[in-house]
């Protein structure tokens, strides 16, 4: 049992094959020394003998060091090795091989069949954020109070009152906490109100998120997590994981992804930076301070302060070892959390809260919450970070150090480009018109920035060759020109339309006017996979709307006025179609061939064509590329018609898609019928 108990801790970090290899060769060379050592004393081997024997190979620690971990190929490894590592431990909880370790930072333990090009690199925090999606789902918005709660804990227990507050009401069946063994951060899983009192501190070191994977493992279905700011964005990406990687979860070696609770609720913690769990210590020491003595950590004005039997001490911060990946963070108060808490902004004792989801929103059944709060405390902090990380940029940018530019998908329509730098969507204006000021606007910031143009075939500008030093500036530079940047990912975009019958003898509806109602109602609204829409102005369908998820022609049917008709034929001549025979003294129009086109009342010269019928059809679930499908189509009368029928479309096709990025409108269609689909859209009218 003592030679097993050793040699488990000199291999504690190895993969399972070096393990095996290194525990086999450990134990013979023990068994070895201990044979030698009872032949020397003349005694059978024993306990004792063993003992003195594993106690002349050295700590466990010393002897590991002997042992080189082996190097695993791994595409998370430049991330880490730069330092961009936030330490979040998010790939570690997704592995559905458990093939990575984190002991202070994330490690690949054996080898990786994809070399680590899986779920790993797609949630990671540091490769790219994923904000601009998800924010658009959850719908965020920003409301600041500060409130007290009933338990125990760190300024004020507003955390630990909130979690009860949802395990009582079994809204989840377990809470995922930090807790502590002397300060060093444990990752936990709480089940009863009784058992929060005992995680209720503030931890300032690097921690860890095994306790979801331990939870999923136990069963739990639902969950809570308090975590961090790098954390909470590497869990939005697991929870929004098939929209920003295109692909459903990565299964294991037994076929199967990695079991995970849903997680119901983030609740981000204010963070200005975290620290190495050993140096915290040492400093601690030298100050005379053992860390099992620590009763509260805060952090206030540069300060470490530091509680011990009642009296605060103050500690530099600048003496304490950062980590690393702290310097390239963005994020103070956890923004991409339902719920963010944190002592800046509020009264002594009080906790300040952070709401921005529906989510969030339910904090308010728990706590009672005051306005009040000081933005402008919370606001220093944002920018003493945003400063902090623009300083470290500077500093990669000059000494050529790698960076992953992972912020560049905070922004709507940036995407990078095979050659490591990235381009920029602006949002096409509806129906594809500009104003010269406008062309200039978008020709100036081309210029400044040397970037190449493109026009999308569907009327939009692109800015190639942006590097990710620029993407943020030029965002913001087109934004408050009033160009919006975005159609780009899941969800609607910028609508196609023909120049319509302002413009083109054909046309038989303003298409402009359609497109900004549109584009008001639709403009980025998130789907399944992108959504197109396209407007034609008459039934020759110029913009293909037949073949997009939703498309719009405009149409009118004619009816002969008999006592205007003289039967002269030109409204025959001019039908394209052939759906106009002349009997005698009067034209008749065989509907089954009409198409609605109109040229025929425009064309009579006696003004015997009039209006029988106008409006729009409408065509649902088309779609081009790999595959061709025609979309069913139907007739409408008005412009709000026309929208009401796409807002039903939507909601239903979010129903009904399992397989985001993977599935367009037309699959989905096809997977559930289409008269399944139409009697619902239309249920939903």
């Amino acid at each position: 049992m003592i030679i097993d108990d050793y040699i488990k801790e000199v291999t504690k970090g190895m993969g399972p094959d070096q393990q095996k290899e290194v525990s086999e060769e450990l134990k013979t060379h023990i068994l070895d020394s201990a044979d030698a050592i009872a032949l020397e004393k003349n005694v059978e081997v024993n306990e004792e003998i063993i003992a003195q024997a594993i106690s002349l190979m050295g700590t466990p620690e010393k002897l590991a060091k002997m042992y080189p971990k082996l190097d695993h190929a791994w595409k998370l490894d430049e991330i880490v090795e730069s330092d961009m590592c936030a330490k979040c431990g998010t790939c570690a909880v997704i592995c559905p091989n458990n093939i990575l370790s984190f002991d202070g930072k994330p490690e690949l333990t054996e080898e990786c069949l994809r070399n680590g090009h899986g779920m790993c690199f797609e949630v990671c925090p540091r490769v790219s954020s994923g904000k601009y999606q998800i924010k658009i789902r959850e719908k965020f918005t920003e409301e600041m109070y500060y409130g007290r709660g009933s338990s125990s804990g760190q300024d004020g227990g507003a955390v630990t009152t909130f979690l009860k507050h949802l395990l009582e009401n079994d809204k989840i069946d377990g809470a995922i906490v930090v807790g502590d063994e002397y300060w060093k951060p444990v990752s936990l899983i709480v089940q009863n109100a009784e058992d929060l009192l005992k995680t209720s501190k503030s931890k300032y070191t690097i921690s860890t998120l095994e306790a979801l994977k331990t939870a999923g493992d136990m069963g739990l279905e639902r969950v809570a997590i308090v975590a961090l700011p790098c954390q909470i964005n590497g869990l939005r990406k697991l929870q929004y994981f098939p929209y920003l990687a295109k692909h459903e979860e990565e299964l294991g070696r037994t076929g199967k992804p990695v079991k995970l609770p849903k997680i119901e609720y983030l609740i981000g913690l204010f963070c200005t930076e975290k620290f190495d769990y050993g140096n915290m210590k040492q400093i601690l020491e030298d100050n005379q301070i053992k860390m099992e003595d620590v009763e509260k950590f805060n952090v206030k004005k540069g300060k470490l302060r530091v509680q011990v039997d009642g009296e605060e001490k103050k500690i530099d911060l600048d003496k304490i070892e950062l980590c690393a990946g702290c310097k390239m963070c963005r994020d103070f108060d956890a923004e991409m959390a339902d719920v963010s808490i944190g002592s800046v902004g509020s009264p002594v004792g009080y906790s300040t809260i952070i709401i921005r989801t529906p989510k969030g929103q339910e904090i308010k059944e728990a706590l009672e919450l005051e306005e009040g709060v000081k933005p402008e405390e919370i606001e220093r902090l944002r920018q003493f970070k945003l400063k902090r990380f623009q300083k470290e940029l500077q500093r990669r940018k000059e000494d050529e150090e790698f960076i992953s530019f992972y912020w560049a998908s905070d922004y709507a329509g940036v995407a990078s480009r095979a050659d490591g730098t990235y381009f920029i969507r602006i949002r096409a204006k509806p129906a594809g018109w500009y104003e010269a000021q406008e062309i200039k606007e978008i020709l100036n910031v081309a210029e400044e920035f040397g970037a190449r143009i493109k026009m999308t075939n569907r009327g939009a500008y692109e800015l190639h060759d942006i590097t990710g030093f620029d993407v943020e500036e030029v965002v913001t530079r087109l934004n408050t020109l009033g160009l919006v940047t975005g159609s780009e990912g899941p969800l609607v975009r910028a609508t196609l339309a023909c120049p319509g019958k302002e413009n083109c003898g054909s046309g038989l509806i303003d298409t402009t006017a359609i497109c900004k109602t549109i584009e008001e109602r639709f403009m980025e609204k998130p789907t399944p996979y992108k959504f197109k829409i396209a407007v034609s102005g008459c039934p020759n369908k110029c913009m293909r709307p037949q073949i997009h998820d939703a498309g719009i022609a405009g149409i009118k049917y004619p009816q002969t006025n008999e006592d205007e008709c003289n039967g002269c034929g030109r409204c025959s001549e001019v039908c394209k179609v052939e759906a106009i025979n002349i009997r005698g003294e009067t034209s008749y129009t065989n509907y089954d061939i009409c198409v609605g086109c109109g040229k025929c009342m425009t064309a009579c010269p006696h003004n015997a064509r009039e209006t029988k019928e106008e409006g729009f059809m409408l065509y649902i679930g088309g779609k081009a590329g790999r595959e061709l499908v025609q979309g069913f189509s139907t007739k409408v009368e008005t412009v709000d018609e026309v929208t009401d029928y796409i807002d039903s479309v939507l909601k239903v096709y979010n129903k009904y898609a399992d397989k985001p990025q993977r599935e367009r409108l037309a699959s989905t269609i096809k997977r559930i019928g289409q008269t399944k689909f139409i009697n619902e859209v239309k249920e939903g009218l």
